[in-house]
């Protein structure tokens, strides 16, 4: 249990921070965070069997949360003209 405690933590942790930056930003790149935060924490748990579950149960619990906060606000797209808000599918088919 305190496992599932630390790797929870951790992603809350992380998540706040990259909440203090614009989130519709990071969303644009939402595979490359989401593979660096999995190998910052594979490394900073690593040296035990718990600390390598704890960092994949976080590393998972990141990608889902990435993943709904996508689909369900969208992200900022980066163009030559500047940054580009792309709404989410469902949003698309609530306008007629």
């Amino acid at each position: 249990m305190e496992i599932l405690l630390a790797g929870l933590i951790s992603v809350l942790a992380i998540l706040f921070l990259l909440l203090k930056i614009d989130i519709r930003k990071v969303l644009a790149f939402d595979i490359w965070v989401d593979i660096g935060v999995t190998a910052l924490l594979v490394t900073l748990f690593a040296g035990t069997f718990s600390g390598m579950f704890a960092a994949c149960v976080s590393g998972a619990v990141f990608s889902i949360i990435l993943y709904v906060l996508k689909q369900t606000i969208g992200y900022k797209r980066l163009t030559f003209h500047g940054w580009e808000t792309v709404t989410p599918k469902w949003q698309d088919n609530l306008r007629l």
